[in-house]
């Protein structure tokens, strides 16, 4: 089963193309790696499949659900309600964490579980419990943001992401705010929730780990996909020069 359909996205900002036609599926259980240099409009288009950013143009189905298709050459979108109902099929995990503060570590996972899935707090409290002790860190629920390593506030709003129960994960260059060793932990963690079969989809410059957790990989550089395949093709054997490149620059 197909869990994403994108076909034809396109964006501008300010006047500038930032994608110009990115068209890809990921079907239900695998793993989507999406590499390329910065500026390529990586995080744009998982921003816009997250309902963060508004597509220009294009045709975007999710899990069977339309969220926007292309109308004379402009994407029109499904009714709000309907937007709401789909947007709660993905999640995002964000490179910089994006913690609330003030919040204590089981609020931050608690508190958007009882706004848009209106679980009690009982409910809530044991949904992100569950989580914290799957992520490991289940003895820092009461402590807030600054109290915990970069490591550990990542595999906190992974918790806070899966505590809505989507049925596509999308990370955004998870582990670029991380050193070596807390990197290692995040990969991990991503690693076992491709383990279960977790539909995901990550931008990364992690190209050994991209190799080896993905079943389908895209290179994207200046707003189009110029490249794409299985692992071990698009890593191990490039065809375009472009790409050959960009991975060749990664090589110790």
């Amino acid at each position: 089963m197909e869990m994403i359909r994108l076909k034809g996205l396109k964006k501008a900002f300010g006047g500038i193309e930032i994608l110009k036609d990115i068209s890809f599926t990921l079907e239900k259980g695998n793993v989507l790696s999406i590499i390329g240099p910065s500026g390529s409009g990586k995080s744009t288009t998982l921003r816009i499949i997250t309902q963060l950013e508004r597509a220009d143009d294009g045709n975007l189905e999710i899990a069977g659900h339309t969220l926007f298709s292309s109308v004379n050459g402009k994407a029109v979108y499904a009714k709000p309600e309907e937007e709401r109902k789909i947007g709660l099929k993905t999640g995002l995990v964000f490179q910089s964490f994006n913690l609330f503060p003030h919040f204590s570590v089981l609020r931050n996972i608690t508190e958007a579980q009882r706004a848009v899935l209106h679980r009690t707090k009982a409910e809530a409290e044991e949904k992100a419990i569950t989580l914290l002790k799957k992520m490991g860190i289940e003895d820092k629920a009461k402590q807030y943001p600054y109290q915990l390593s970069g490591g550990q506030q990542q595999r906190v709003s992974i918790a806070r992401a899966l505590a809505l129960d989507p049925e596509v994960l999308f990370f955004d260059e998870p582990t670029s705010a991380l050193d070596p060793e807390l990197t290692r932990e995040i990969l991990k963690v991503i690693r076992e929730l491709a383990e279960e079969r977790m539909t995901m989809a990550v931008v990364t410059h992690e190209m050994h780990f991209a190799r080896a957790i993905s079943d389908w990989a895209i290179f994207m550089d200046k707003g189009v996909i110029v490249e794409e395949g299985e692992p071990d093709m698009l890593f191990g054997d490039p065809k375009e020069e472009r790409t050959k490149k960009f991975i060749a620059s990664f090589e110790d």
